[in-house]
């Protein structure tokens, strides 16, 4: 095995053929048999043909579970992030196109883990950045140990959390059952929080204190969803742009049926950037409905390459068909003004 690794030593090979084909001869396996058996584990491409079998063998495995159990599958890939190509955006929006259903997590439902509940995929409170496996563990031992939470007073009592894991969850929707907006929890949890000490609190109401705020925006609710759980699971960032966007820009199932070399425009939330051993670089855009595969030649590239590093663009190119394959051939790139920072993260290969 080792002398497999050195593509260039050919010595170590003929030694290692030398000792095979005595060894076959001595077996009864004419020489011709025996190079042909040898050179089909030889090659020098061990590793690559391995990898190639492992990963063949794991995607049929991951298929046929996906297909019969789509549920479980996501459940359980949800659960081993960070991982692999996609973010959890891209994942819970391949969930959705499977009729899988992603819930936001749950005070009085949610485990440390993801789980299934109501037929839909429960997000457990470790996918709630700066709760963390302890805080995750707090809430649900005091939730086993005095039954449901009646209201966020009584959360943040018997769990002791820290004022951010507290304000995350409630961003994360975690409160929602037990709260009328979220703006206003994070007011009274700012009412009520006290660090801890050696003097135990005095239970005062808050009522007087509290303000009259005008109600979360359903932009405000994707924000704060977007950066405390990296994903928003009851819709997509597209479908809040999509309307102040020109109309002539085209979504993702709306390309499908554009012709060779029909010039379109499009616009998406970045999901992959990968440059390969090749003169292109390879862009994948994701909207409300799927994924725009794009490609920028070296040119457009140079042009463009400051752009290119923002989170959602607007771009036009020219469609290409060629070998069964689908791209947008990109001439012009523009970045969609967001306010929002917090917006999951694309891959970046090189």
């Amino acid at each position: 095995r080792r002398a497999f690794t050195w593509r260039r030593d050919r010595s170590l090979l003929e030694k290692h053929w030398d000792r095979f084909r005595e060894g076959a001869l001595s077996q009864g396996v004419d020489e011709g048999a025996a190079r042909r058996v040898f050179e089909k584990f030889n090659g020098q491409y061990m590793f690559p043909e391995s990898h190639a079998f492992a990963f063949g063998v794991t995607s049929y495995h991951m298929s046929w579970i996906k297909h019969y159990y789509p549920l479980e599958f996501y459940v359980a890939i949800f659960n081993q992030q960070p991982m692999g190509f996609y973010n959890l955006e891209t994942l819970k929006e391949d969930a959705k196109n499977h009729g899988i259903r992603v819930l936001n997590p749950d005070i009085n439902l949610s485990r440390e883990q993801c789980v299934i509940h109501d037929e839909s995929l429960l997000l457990g409170f470790r996918r709630v950045r700066a709760v963390g496996p302890s805080g995750a563990l707090a809430i649900v031992q005091a939730r086993e140990a005095g039954g449901p939470f009646a209201s966020l007073a009584d959360a943040m009592q018997r769990t002791g959390l820290p004022r951010e894991s507290l304000e995350r969850l409630v961003s994360a929707g975690a409160f929602d059952s037990l709260i009328a907006d979220r703006r206003a929890a994070q007011w009274e949890i700012g009412l009520r929080y006290r660090p801890g000490g050696y003097q135990q609190p005095l239970k005062l109401p808050v009522e007087q204190d509290m303000a009259q705020l005008p109600l979360s925006t359903e932009w405000e609710i994707m924000a704060g969803e977007y950066a405390t759980l990296g994903l928003y699971p009851q819709g997509h960032l597209m479908s809040l742009v999509r309307p102040s966007l020109d109309p002539r820009v085209r979504n993702s199932q709306e390309v499908l049926g554009l012709a060779e070399g029909a010039e379109v425009t499009v616009a998406g939330l970045v999901i992959r950037r990968q440059r390969p051993h090749a003169r292109a670089v390879f862009i994948t855009l994701e909207d409300e409905l799927g994924h725009i595969p794009l490609v920028v030649w070296p040119q457009e590239y140079e042009k463009f390459k400051q752009v290119l590093r923002e989170p959602v663009l607007l771009m036009r190119g020219v469609v290409s068909r060629r070998d069964d394959t689908f791209n947008i051939v990109v001439k012009e790139v523009r970045p969609v003004p967001m306010q929002q920072r917090n917006l999951p993260k694309a891959k970046n290969w090189q």
